[in-house]
């Protein structure tokens, strides 16, 4: 037997011996113990197919799938040179090479127990004592792992924190312990996952009442009391954004159940409390074993601690980095996979790859939020803190009662689990009505009603609904303005840039370029030192223009520009490492608003498809004001537009 036979193979091979020892004699003539024995053989009829052990015996008393009737460690499977279990207390582990030391490792220095299943004899025939047969185990092991099957933990192993089972149910993973369907059980495969064991996590507290004899505040309902502590400190919208913190702790104390988990962003200047309210977090969630916290982390780093828990993380002090902008961006990412569970792909030293999924709810704090696409802003519940008041208390952080109080609060949301889908349904129609849709009702629905689920036990009252959709319509509106889209960053950075087709120093953007060509009145006279009407000004500034791809096309407020779909050299130029660079700004361009989808057309010689934007929609260019220096506000009458094959060169 090499190293490089199958384990497919070891196990017939094992299987064969075993048939073709029907006196029951080993190897070197010992009697088998269990030889001849019912245990030995199945029973006609029988199947061998179930992993629980019970009537299925095969070979030594070994059901399939199993290293023995009543094992302590449970095989998973094979991948590769790696044979998976479950160990002694539960925990996953690859396994490579099984050698003594290994097997010992994965039974828990058992050695009586595999001594006793797997003995190993003196030449005489007499047993030894405390020792086991390594090889025959070894085989038996490779064997039991083979028959269960291809298997990765990917998708199929669940660490510790909050899951659902296929109906939905609440799957609550402690570490020592899982509670399944309302019971607890040992970490093993329940229901088709694979929750292994992992150090003790904080569990739910039904209790009620004070925490101890100088708790004050012990009448005062759990989600209460921590809604007035939030509300200590300074918050920008005092009225929406202690109600949006306090969803964020809920959801990440069931972050793994949920089909979307929001992402925090605690900002504001020095000495404002961020520090203060990330303790408070590690509080309520019970300590470094319910939060994963760090004040520097990388995003490998991050996965490699979480690893397939769906535990909470928080960062603090997570400042751009001009200097190492990936390390930020990786970071960042990261939370937007976990937002909604996505499968994350890297690379290994050995070329075979690695995937994981990411279902951790995830909030940071910081003076200033890091640049970042459309895509992860959108995904943000921003939470600005100004300076505390002269003389204004400090938060009281009492370590006992923020622990009580967490597992209280977390006892609260196990309890109405039952109710989440109807109540996040009613959140998310509250929204609907007005007209807050997609990103903004995954995220301010799922904050809202889990904050709400914190409160009461009841589903909320129309009236509650609409009181709350209304103040957070504003506020959503308010931060997409800031937030914007993919399609406004492009423009953005199109407008911004610089265009001297004169060369001679002074530069203009491509935005005063645009405005001179729609006759705007913001538009600065010194890009053409002619002197020349407004109109031929206006003409003049577009052939510059259709020569790099771009076009005006009527004037002033019912102007349009045109932006084509082939990647002009000169606009390449503009777009030159942007995300938008090789002619990528068209896709972009079709989602801007109001975007108008044109037939083939020639600028300077060269025909491209593309897409008009009217002016409305490219925010600044129709702000200065329309009377400056006097000149006429009125619209003068519009261009015929181009038809199809027009030169606009």
């Amino acid at each position: 037997m090499t190293d490089a036979t199958p384990l497919h193979q070891l196990g017939e091979e094992l299987r064969n011996a075993l048939e073709e020892k029907p006196d029951g004699r080993n190897d070197d003539g010992r009697q088998d113990r269990h030889a001849g024995s019912d245990e030995a053989r199945p029973k006609d009829g029988e199947a061998n197919s179930s992993r629980s052990g019970g009537s299925g015996a095969r070979g030594r008393g070994r059901a399939h799938g199993t290293i023995f009737d009543g094992c302590p460690v449970i095989p998973l499977g094979v991948n590769g040179d790696a044979c998976w279990y479950l160990d002694v207390r539960g925990q996953l582990r690859a396994v490579t090479k099984h050698d003594n030391q290994k097997i010992l490792s994965l039974f828990g220095g058992r050695l009586a127990l595999l001594a006793h299943h797997f003995p190993s004899y003196k030449q005489d025939g007499e047993p030894r004592r405390n020792a086991f047969d390594a090889q025959m185990c070894s085989s038996v092991m490779m064997a039991a792992c083979d028959e269960c099957g291809v298997w990765e933990p990917t998708g199929a192993v669940r660490g510790t924190g909050a899951w659902t089972d296929d109906d939905g149910n609440l799957v609550l993973h402690a570490g020592d312990e899982v509670k399944v369907k309302g019971k607890w059980l040992s970490p093993g495969v329940h229901e088709g996952k694979v929750y292994s064991a992992a150090p003790r996590t904080p569990r739910a507290d039904a209790s009620t009442g004070p925490i101890d004899e100088d708790d004050k505040d012990g009448s005062v309902d759990t989600a209460d009391r921590i809604a007035n502590l939030i509300s200590t400190w300074n918050w920008r919208r005092p009225d929406v954004d202690g109600q949006l913190a306090l969803g964020l702790i809920c959801a990440q104390m069931l972050g793994g159940a949920l089909s979307w988990r929001p992402v925090g962003w605690l900002t504001g200047d020095q000495a404002t409390g961020k520090s203060s309210f990330q303790q408070l977090l590690s509080y309520l969630h019970g300590g470094e074993t319910g939060l994963k916290q760090a004040s520097d982390a990388t995003e490998a780093g991050i996965r490699s601690v979480v690893g397939f828990s769906s535990l909470p993380v928080a960062i603090d002090e997570f400042e751009p980095d001009p200097e190492n902008p990936r390390k930020t961006r990786a970071v960042i990412e990261l939370a937007r996979r976990a937002a909604s569970g996505g499968q994350i792909f890297r690379g290994s030293s050995d070329q075979k790859g690695y995937q994981s999924n990411a279902y951790s709810c995830f909030l940071f704090s910081s003076i200033l939020v890091p640049d970042m696409p459309s895509q992860d802003r959108s995904r943000l519940i921003l939470l600005d803190l100004d300076r505390l008041p002269q003389g204004a208390p400090k938060p009281d952080l009492n370590p006992r009662r923020l622990r009580t109080l967490g597992a209280r609060l977390r006892q609260r949301l196990i309890d109405g689990w039952p109710t989440w889908d109807a109540r996040l349904d009613l959140w998310r129609a509250a929204l609907a009505r007005h007209e807050q849709t997609g990103r903004a009702a995954d995220n301010y629905a799922t904050v809202l009603a889990m904050a709400d689920m914190a409160h009461s036990a009841e589903l909320p009252q129309q009236d509650v609904l609409d009181n709350w959709a209304a103040k957070m319509a504003r506020v959503i509106v308010e931060d997409s303005t800031e937030v914007g889209s993919n399609a406004e960053d492009m423009l953005t950075w199109l407008l911004s840039q610089y265009f001297d087709p004169y060369r001679r120093g002074e530069q203009f953007t491509i935005a005063q370029w645009i405005m001179a060509a729609a006759m705007l009145p913001g538009a600065p006279p010194q890009l053409s030192s002619d002197d020349i009407d407004a109109r031929d000004r206006a003409r003049n500034a577009n052939q510059h223009l259709a020569k790099i791809g771009l076009r005006v096309q009527g004037e002033k407020e019912n102007a349009q520009l045109f932006l084509p779909n082939k990647p002009f050299s000169g606009l390449c130029r503009l777009f030159e490492g942007s995300a938008w660079e090789n002619g990528v700004w068209a896709q972009a361009a079709r989602r801007l608003t109001g975007a108008e989808r044109t037939k083939a057309l020639t600028l300077a010689g060269v025909a491209s498809r593309g897409h008009y934007v009217p002016f409305t929609s490219i925010p600044g260019l129709l702000s200065f004001p329309m009377d400056r220096d006097g000149r006429d506000a009125t619209t003068p009458a519009r261009d015929n537009l181009p038809h199809d094959i027009d030169d606009l060169g």
